[in-house]
């Protein structure tokens, strides 16, 4: 992936739920519903614009359609470290 490039986060439909997949993390991240799915891809896309990276969120319905997508645009400044989740 080129540095300009939009790092993809995708919310696909599997047996039992919904699947999140990052181009950060080798395992999947399994959600039952397909809002908390949606919510952990924007949230990892926010993460990744914070730390001076472009994002885009594709969600798929059931069928595997694409029904929505969203940008994240980095933050000004020269790229960083993911930032640390900060406790709940």
């Amino acid at each position: 992936m080129t540095p300009d490039a939009d790092h993809q986060i995708s919310v696909v439909p599997v047996e039992g739920g919904w699947r999140v997949l990052s181009p950060f993390d080798d395992t999947p991240l399994m959600f039952l519903s397909g809002a908390k799915a949606e919510e952990k891809a924007k949230a990892l896309a926010e993460r990744l614009a914070a730390a001076g990276r472009d994002a885009q969120v594709l969600i798929h319905d059931r069928t595997r359609a694409l029904i929505g997508t969203w940008r994240f645009f980095a933050a000004d400044g020269p790229a960083s470290e993911l930032p640390v989740r900060a406790p709940d």
